[in-house]
């Protein structure tokens, strides 16, 4: 009976992931990828060939000087390693560190038992851990191990020592700093002097020196997080955020209002977190820690999809810390896994999408556990008007997008073929061979397919379906198209993450109360619509035709009207469904 104890049951859960991750990452040593091609097995072999101490002191890599230390380490170990799994090994390395300081941290509250050990063996065995490491041969392991190092620095009121690791942290990744939030509100509670944070740029200055003094210029190693932060014009590089879905041709400009945003939204989050009043515990650091990591690159542009691997990590201690949060570490290897998936076994990119999703709900689930924590009232009346404003305004943008969404597939296609209207008497080809080419024009219109999709086609009669006028009338409407389903696709998330925000502040009641608004607007929109198209015509699809005889046979404008009033309704139709919304009571009235 002494068999099935939760000790014994936990020996052998902590065996078999140790067992499992160790055998995969030895399956994953073999594989290598662009990164390993193009740049580190490159810079080993430069460090090989070149001489180490010839090599640091040129501009042969552009990581920071203390990962190519250990890449130069790496090379004494090629006459009986390979270059790739010498590469490899040591993330792995940091692996075996991460899981140590892992246990370490646990071991705060858990003194006795196999807790910690199990703790230390799920990360080990955590499936973007050890893909970071084994598979794609990344750095992220060795900064992410002197931020545990940090934390548990800090939870043993340790504070000049945690500061420099941090320093150690920062000098090999600039994503180091997601974790100054964090230390923010440690100092404003005097847990750290603020005089410690010297420590940071200090270690780092330290840490380029035998470069410089090897012959590399001092500017040079000491702005390649400047050079590395300007390296890619792109809102999201496939990280699990908003900015997924935001078209790129913003990035100019919404950079920098996202940099503004996030800062701003950074210095409340950790100005209210420090003066709320409660002693700061062991549970509760660990708990900011968290939401140092996971908040700043959620809120900010230009994230790659890594830079949620200490949140991946921290997560998971934070789950042994908050058991009520267990799922959360299941939703960041779910998020993180969709986004590196995509570089390392090229997945559909769409995929990120549904990251970003298990990214919010996670995110608002911790930030609603501070909040009960903290004992915070519900948020201010002057914060919840315009964002209940916001929500009534983007209900019937929601509604219309949808009623395009659902005109624009083959299932109405369909639908409209089947009225009297696309009989086909009139028109060259028959009904049938219609229906399969508005099929497939539709099709176009909603994917990513390039125009050549289109010149593939032809009629029974060998003339090809659509001609260079065609396919360039198509290709018009096509991006009209992708516009105004990234706008829904936006306005989707804006409201969806307006929902996560009024149940994480407490103000789901306001909430309602706005989206009820926005579904009467949506009738009024209908109604509006539906009186300007009686009276001017407003929808004439011949503007997007121009010379295009196929388009005006395959969508005649019976078609097009239909679809539009199929549209109008799902707007009314929704929207009415919309003001059935309790509102539900508030305080604040």
């Amino acid at each position: 009976m002494t068999l099935f104890t939760t000790n014994n049951l936990k020996k052998t859960l902590i065996v078999l992931l140790v067992l499992v991750s160790i055998f995969f990452r030895v399956i994953s040593i073999p594989h290598t990828n662009y990164d390993m091609t193009a740049h580190n097995v490159p810079w080993y072999l430069y460090l090989d060939d070149q001489g180490i101490a010839r090599a640091l002191g040129t501009e042969f890599a552009d990581y920071t000087p203390p990962y190519t230390y250990f890449l130069a380490l790496a090379t004494f170990t090629r006459d009986w390693i390979p270059p790739l799994t010498a590469i490899k090994i040591i993330p792995m390395c940091f692996d075996v560190l991460g899981a140590f300081l892992v246990c370490k941290i646990v071991k705060l509250k858990f003194k006795q038992g196999n807790t910690p050990i199990l703790a230390a063996a799920l990360y080990f065995a955590a499936p973007t851990v050890f893909l970071n490491s084994a598979n794609w041969g990344q750095a992220d392991s060795l900064y992410t191990a002197f931020l545990l190092i940090c934390l548990y620095l800090v939870m043993v009121e340790k504070p000049f020592p945690a500061m420099l690791s941090l320093g150690a942290a920062f000098s090999i990744k600039a994503q180091s700093t997601f974790f100054l939030p964090f230390l923010a509100i440690l100092a404003m509670q005097k847990k750290i002097p603020w005089l410690y944070f010297s420590m940071m740029p200090l270690v780092y200055l330290i840490a380029i020196m035998p470069v410089v003094l090897l012959g590399r210029p001092f500017l040079e190693a000491l702005l390649i997080y400047k050079d590395q932060s300007i390296a890619y014009d792109r809102l999201s590089m496939l990280s699990p955020n908003a900015y997924i879905l935001i078209p790129n041709e913003w990035y100019s400009w919404l950079t920098p209002v996202g940099i503004l945003g996030t800062a701003l939204l950074l210095a409340y989050w950790v100005y209210s977190t420090a003066k709320s009043g409660i002693e700061f515990e062991q549970k509760h650091i660990v708990l900011i820690a968290f939401l140092s990591v996971a908040l700043t690159p959620f809120l900010l542009p230009k994230m790659h999809d890594r830079y949620f691997y200490p949140a991946d990590v921290l997560s998971i201690v934070l789950a042994f810390y908050w058991p009520s949060l267990w799922f959360v570490p299941i939703l960041y290897q779910l998020a993180s896994a969709s986004a590196i998936s995509i570089f390392l076994f090229d997945t559909n990119p769409s995929y990120v999408v549904f990251g970003f999703l298990f990214n919010a709900i996670a995110l608002a689930s911790v930030l609603r556990t501070q909040r009960l924590a903290e004992n915070r009232s519900q948020m201010n009346r002057r914060i919840t008007m315009p964002l209940s404003l916001l929500a009534t305004l983007l209900a019937p943008v929601i509604l219309f997008g949808l009623g395009i969404n659902l005109a624009l597939t083959p299932a109405f296609v369909r639908l409209q073929y089947a009225l009297p209207h696309t009989s086909g008497a009139q028109y060259d080809m028959d009904k049938s061979e219609r229906f399969q080419l508005a099929s497939t024009a539709i099709q176009y219109l909603t994917s990513d397919k390039k125009s050549q999709y289109l010149g593939r086609f032809v009629r029974k009669d060998g003339i090809p379906a659509f001609d260079e006028q065609d396919i360039s009338n198509v290709d018009n409407i096509k991006q009209s198209v992708q516009k105004i389903f990234k706008a829904w696709h936006i306005s989707l998330a804006a409201v969806f993450i307006l929902g996560l925000f009024a149940w994480v502040g407490d103000w789901l009641p306001a909430f309602r109360r706005g989206a009820r608004r926005g579904g009467w607007l949506s009738v009024a929109a209908m109604t509006a619509l539906g009186i300007a198209s009686i009276l001017f015509s407003i929808f004439d699809p011949a503007d997007y035709y121009q010379t295009s005889s196929i388009l005006a046979e395959l969508f005649p404008k019976d078609f097009w009207q239909s679809a539009f009033l199929f549209i109008l309704l799902s707007l009314g139709a929704g929207g009415f469904l919309l003001t059935r919304i309790s509102p539900g009571f508030e305080n604040e009235m």
